[in-house]
Parts: structure tokens; C-alpha cells; sequence
């Protein structure tokens, strides 16, 4: 069981240490990427604590800002000093250890950084090796940079919620853009950012340089992988791919929906008639190639649909995985947790919290054998790691950090 304090030095990332400047999702899951992977990474907190704190699921639905199920997901194997940043002694001592960091993590409001001193020309220059990842709705630049936005917004103004759902409506005019669940956007502009921040370190360790990341939420939602706005690129017309052109992508079945697109391969559709039983109507020379499928997509359909209909998800799902046929179902969340494929591959792991108690959180999204992926700490508590950071790593007395918590620039110091 994950949770206890344990030597981080064997992870991939173990060389670097990361101050994380951040609230919500954005900045907290680009954090949590590195800490997974045995970096030191210093969440400064709000004297209030993050926000996401305040987020749940919580156990028996009872908040506590040391038990949200989001919190404690972002925030696995990182340490927690509470700091007012507000405060000229806070700022101070935030500075101070991002002059000893490798990478800085904020997602601070454009105009905030000037304001703050803090921007990349101040603490590049104390600090010359620093990646410095800003992250905002609109990014640094342009005139939108001081808007503000959410993962709603991203997913909206990136382009993704007039894609949604792909390639399903038929009456445009009748269906408003969707919103995708769970703040998708967040998660991908965090992981986007992580990523960048990966490829810095390797432009770092080869020119000896740090540099700026400026992460935009729009630009990191207009860069999925859609066919619309990737034409844009290549100057091309978009085409509205919400709008239904031939085959869907998810298909009902007899106790839900399947992931299920065979018609544009010709291997897959003869696998999947084997599949079916060859039925008359499906050896039809009139659907035995790509282009007389799509061009008789209303006659396929309704019939596939109809052969789908008399069984589950999960015997479509292994019955197309046997053919070697793209097919998945679409699980609800208990489904999900149930999932033989993650239960065989150890993918949720449980993490045991001295406040929430033990934990099913998601796990490792890569494995690696020599440098591992792994939840050697749960979420820090508020302000856990205080005076040890700034007694032990910044050299600061307690006598002289005393008045900083009398007033309010640092949290309490603690045991």
C-alpha cells in the first residue's frame, strides 16, 4: 500500500526539484508528473490552502480540507509550505526558493508577475538554469491574456466544443456546442505543460540553458489532434466534423455503447461479418469496399446496429479484440473500476492518507522498469513540510520565522 514517507531517489526525475506555485487542476497535475517520478517538487500554498481543497468527492460527502479526493490525487509525493505570497516576507522567501529550483510552476495572472517581481527576467537572472512555466486561460500575450477562463472556456474557445460529438449531428441548427465532463481541458493543459517542461529539461542539459513556457489552455485545446482546426494549419478549409458525414464512432449495443468503427478499413469489416455470421446483407458486393460502405452508410448502419443490439458491450469488445478489430466499450465509472485489463496491470493503486484514510487513485501512465513511476507519499497536509523547508533548506532560525507566522506571511510552523 502507497502512502508512507520513502526514498525518492530512484525515479526517473529524482535529480530536480520543482516549486510549484499553483491552484486547481492546471498547475497541480503538471506538478504531480514530475513528483510521480521522484522529483522534489515544493507545493507553495495559499495560508488558506489550494483551492481544490475545497473540491470533492469527499468521504461520506463530508468536506474537509484534508480530505478532497481531487486534492489528494494532484498532489501525491510532494511536500506543502504555506506561504503569503501577498506579503513582502512571503515573496521573499518564495523567491528564495525558486533560486534553487529547477523549474517553477505558476499559474499566476499574466499581470501578476510584474507586479509580484517575479517576472522571468527577475528570477531568470537570479536564477539562470530556471524553466519557468506559466500557465493562464489565453496565455502571457495577446489580447486576451487578461481574461479570465476555466476548463470550460478552453474547451469551448479551443475549438473543442463545436467538435462535440464528432461526426454525429444531423440537424447542426438544433444542437448547441457540448462541453465535455470532468474539466478535460485542465487536465490536458497540465499534462501539455508537463511535457513542454520535459522537452526544456533536455534543451537545458544539452545547451545549458533554462527558458519560458508560456502555456495557454486555449492553445493546448486547439492542439488535440481533431481534423478541423489541424487544417487551419495546413491552410485548408475546416470542415465541421460534428456534423454527420458517414459512420459514428460510438454505437449502441444491448447494455450500452461500444467504441466501434470497422466500416473504413476493409480487413476490419470482413472480420467483423465473420463476427456477425455472415449474414446475406453483409456480403453483399455492394459493402465489400470502403467507398460502397460510406456510400450506403444508411443501409449499413441501421443493420450493424441492429446485429449489435442482441449483445453486450463486453462481448463486442472481445469478440472484435480476438479479430484484431478496434473496438472498445464505453464503461461507466464503476465499470471502469472493475476493469479486468487495469486490475491486471496493478493501474489503481491505493494510497493511505493519516487524515482521509486509504485512497483509490488512477496510476502510472507509462511504466518504466529501472526508474519507477510511484506514490511514495500521499498529499501533503496544509503547510506539513513548513519548517522543515525553511528551517533545514533555507537556513531560517525559529526565532526568526516566530514573527512571520505571527503575522500571517508564513503558516503555523507546526511539530
Amino acid at each position: 500500500m502507497a502512502g508512507q514517507e520513502e526514498d525518492i531517489s530512484d525515479g526517473a526525475l529524482s535529480d530536480l526539484r520543482v516549486v510549484e506555485y499553483a491552484q486547481g487542476i492546471t498547475g497541480p497535475f503538471c506538478g504531480k508528473a514530475f513528483a510521480d517520478l521522484g522529483a522534489d517538487v515544493i507545493k507553495v500554498e495559499p495560508i488558506q490552502g489550494d483551492r481544490s481543497r475545497q473540491d470533492g468527492p469527499f468521504p461520506d460527502d463530508e468536506p474537509h480540507p484534508e480530505k478532497s479526493g481531487r486534492f489528494l490525487y494532484l498532489n501525491t509525493n510532494k511536500r506543502s509550505v504555506a506561504l503569503n505570497v501577498q506579503s513582502d516576507e512571503g515573496r521573499d522567501l518564495l523567491r528564495e526558493l525558486i533560486s534553487q529550483a529547477d523549474i517553477f510552476i505558476s499559474d499566476l495572472p499574466p499581470e501578476a508577475y510584474s507586479l509580484l517581481g517575479m517576472d522571468y527576467e527577475v528570477l531568470g537572472a537570479q536564477n539562470p538554469g530556471l524553466i519557468m512555466v506559466c500557465l493562464s486561460p489565453y496565455g502571457l500575450t495577446g489580447p486576451y491574456r487578461n481574461y479570465q477562463g476555466s476548463a470550460f472556456t478552453a474547451f469551448h474557445i479551443g475549438g473543442m466544443g463545436r467538435e462535440t460529438p464528432y461526426n454525429e449531428i444531423t440537424e447542426s441548427e438544433m444542437y448547441p456546442p457540448l462541453v465535455d465532463g470532468g474539466d478535460q481541458g485542465d487536465y490536458l493543459t497540465g499534462w501539455t505543460a508537463a511535457t513542454m517542461t520535459l522537452i526544456a529539461i533536455f534543451h537545458r542539459s544539452t545547451y545549458g540553458t533554462g527558458q519560458l513556457l508560456d502555456v495557454s489552455a486555449m492553445e493546448a485545446v486547439a492542439g488535440m489532434t481533431r481534423m478541423p482546426i489541424a487544417s487551419i494549419g495546413y491552410g485548408q478549409e475546416p470542415k465541421i466534423s460534428r456534423e454527420k458525414a458517414n459512420f459514428p464512432w460510438v454505437m449502441p449495443c444491448k447494455d450500452g455503447h461500444v467504441s466501434f468503427a470497422p466500416f473504413l478499413m476493409d480487413h476490419w469489416w470482413q472480420a467483423v461479418v465473420d463476427m456477425m455470421g455472415r449474414p446475406d446483407w453483409a456480403v453483399s458486393e455492394a459493402f465489400a469496399t470502403t467507398m460502397g460502405r460510406v456510400q450506403n452508410a444508411d443501409v449499413v448502419e441501421p443493420l450493424t446496429v441492429e446485429w449489435l443490439m442482441e449483445h453486450t458491450k463486453q462481448e463486442i469488445y472481445e469478440m472484435a479484440l480476438a479479430r484484431n478489430v478496434a473496438c472498445f466499450p464505453v464503461n461507466t465509472m464503476e465499470e471502469v473500476l472493475g476493469s479486468r485489463q487495469y486490475a491486471a496491470r496493478n493501474f489503481f493503486v491505493d494510497v493511505e492518507h493519516p487524515e482521509a484514510g486509504t485512497q483509490k487513485q488512477p496510476g502510472a501512465a507509462g511504466i518504466y522498469s529501472s526508474t519507477p513511476w510511484s506514490v511514495r507519499r500521499p498529499a501533503p497536509l496544509l503547510g506539513q513540510h513548513t519548517r522543515q523547508i525553511l528551517c533545514n533548506e533555507l537556513g531560517r532560525s525559529e526565532e526568526e520565522l516566530a514573527p512571520l507566522s505571527d503575522s500571517g506571511a508564513i503558516g503555523e510552523l507546526g511539530t
